[in-house]
């Protein structure tokens, strides 16, 4: 009987005997370099630019996740404000030279905080050798991988956060869609959620107008000004702060974080 054939490896790749790390290793190249397509929202590359503030907030907070909240260690929450310097730089609209070399040297900044989160990881990502069903970590892809750090608690995490944004980007119906939104924060936010927040609002009658309005494209810029001051600085608190006890291994299925 013939032995199966083993998973082509590109041996060009620089590989660990630990999964988790080379994955986590490859959603970081994805946020400078490659982009995501399969997420939703798509992650844009940085390197590449942004097609929109939306794209840009979006991308923010994927870097959350994927560095464990250390991208604010180069890219603040106010940087990311419209006419703070840097949010023009992102996007594609003005293309320029300066653009593009601004966006590189981010890029190049953020090498840092991608080391500092590998180096945070690494107690957690335990070698595979073999598993009692053979296999080793040579079956693990990172590029097929769906779970930012082969952590299924991040992805729920991510998938909660990028919700939670797209809703607030479109705006509410009503008073109690908002208050529903403002409770939904509590998983996303990894209970970092900001005490008061649906006071803070209601306090602030043009803020709450913006909140509620779907339609006028100043409301907008207005919603996009509070997930960056209020919403993204808790985002990235939760990325720091979750503790994922589950991993994947190639076929999906989730077991101890131990044990990759």
């Amino acid at each position: 009987m013939t032995e199966p054939a083993e998973p082509a490896v590109d041996e060009s790749i620089p590989r660990t005997t630990r999964p988790a790390l080379d994955v986590l290793d490859r959603d970081q190249d994805r946020l400078l370099y490659d982009g995501d397509p399969r997420r939703d929202p798509p992650i844009q590359a940085l390197s590449d630019g942004f097609d929109s503030a939306f794209h840009a907030l979006s991308w923010y907070q994927a870097a959350g996740i994927r560095t464990l909240g250390h991208v604010e260690r180069v890219i603040e929450p106010r940087d990311m404000l419209p006419m703070g310097g840097l949010l023009e730089k992102l996007l594609t609209v003005d293309d320029d030279r300066q653009s593009v070399y601004v966006r590189r040297r981010v890029v190049e900044q953020l090498d840092d905080a991608c080391d500092l989160a590998y180096r945070q990881f690494r107690e957690r990502a335990g070698e595979r050798v073999e598993t009692a069903d053979g296999e080793t970590w040579k079956d693990v892809d990172p590029d097929e991988e769906s779970n930012p750090l082969m952590r299924p608690a991040f992805r729920r995490l991510d998938q909660g956060q990028a919700a939670a944004l797209l809703n607030l980007w479109s705006g509410f119906e009503n008073r109690e869609a908002l208050g529903r939104w403002v409770r939904s924060l509590s998983a996303p936010t990894n209970g970092e959620k900001p005490s008061g927040l649906l006071d803070e609002i209601v306090a602030s009658p043009p803020l709450l107008e913006a909140l509620l309005d779907q339609n006028e494209q100043e409301a907008k810029v207005t919603r996009y000004r509070f997930a960056v001051s209020a919403v993204m600085p808790s985002f990235l608190s939760a990325a720091r702060t979750l503790n994922g006890g589950e991993r994947t291994d190639s076929s999906g299925s989730t077991h101890e974080a131990f044990r990759s």
